[in-house]
């Protein structure tokens, strides 16, 4: 059965959405592999071998090669050569067979891979509920940001780890029974006052990660321009409420979500509040998780 797309995923309407399988020969694949992360398995096939190191640049943290032929999708990597005299090369990527980007740029291609993927393992971890949130570590306890694109997240937890928090993830809080574990994916560019932390954070996916943490508190923070930041505590339902509209598998496994998100909100307070400057906030939680 085909998946429905998810939010965020590319419009797939530029380009042509038959099947292809079949059209390449099977020696025109110079390399494969198989993946896996959080459970979930994926298969990624290139004709350029510089293309295919290029799209395991972009693999999930976590990810390792696995043995697995359960794959839950198939990625393959295609040369399309230019049509007429003049054209540029371009570069097509497939999942399971059907045309998910084209472009000449194969960093177009990489970013709607690792877009994509990642969505996949978000979405398809049997176990784990990840919730759309920035995460660090402070004092044994995880500070949870839930929020979507543009809400301001990144910026909060670059300057949390300023502070000195430890850096959990950017993107997504991977949940699992009560705790959550890091998840440090690769970091968009950032500019303005915490640019320089961009490179930092980049270095510390490199180094032996933290453990999982039980979540200490849970912080509703869009950002607004020129706010001070004035927080209520939030009752659990609204907690709850609110970390399942930002879970990703919230419409797949809706009951395997609650249970988890049920877990969570019964260890630990809730915060909602708009803020403006990221550095005041920063401090205002550190000094008063202790």
């Amino acid at each position: 059965m085909e998946d429905r797309p998810a939010t965020g995923e590319l419009d797939l309407r530029r380009v042509d959405a038959r099947p292809v399988h079949g059209s390449v020969a099977e020696d025109a694949w110079v390399a494969r592999g198989r993946y896996a992360a959080f459970g979930v398995s994926w298969a990624i096939q290139a004709d350029d071998i510089s293309a295919y190191h290029l799209l395991l640049d972009r693999l999930p943290p976590g990810a390792a090669p696995t043995s697995s032929k359960n794959n839950v999708r198939s990625y393959a990597f295609r040369t399309i050569p230019p049509a007429t005299p003049g054209d540029d090369v371009s570069f097509l990527l497939l999942a399971d067979g059907r045309p998910l980007v084209r472009s000449s740029e194969p960093s177009d291609v990489a970013d709607a891979f690792e877009e994509n993927l990642n969505w996949l393992v978000a979405e398809r971890s049997q176990r784990r509920v990840f919730v759309h949130a920035g995460v660090v570590g402070w004092r044994d306890r995880a500070i949870i940001i839930p929020g979507g694109p543009r809400s301001g997240k990144s910026t909060l937890v670059r300057a949390l780890v300023a502070c000195g928090a430890t850096y959990y993830s950017d993107d997504y809080a991977v949940l699992d029974g009560g705790t959550v574990q890091p998840y440090r994916s690769r970091l968009p560019e950032c500019n303005g006052e915490y640019a320089g932390l961009s490179c930092l954070l980049d270095e510390l996916r490199g180094v032996p990660q933290a453990g999982p943490l039980p979540v200490g508190i849970v912080v509703f923070a869009p950002y607004q321009a020129g706010a001070s930041f004035k927080p209520k505590l939030l009752s659990r339902g609204k907690s709850l409420l609110g970390l399942f509209k930002q879970a990703v598998a919230a419409q797949r496994r809706p009951e395997h979500v609650l249970r988890v998100l049920d877990a969570v909100t019964r260890k630990c307070n809730a915060l909602e509040g708009v803020r403006g400057d990221a550095h005041a906030v920063a401090t205002y939680l550190l000094d008063r998780l202790v």
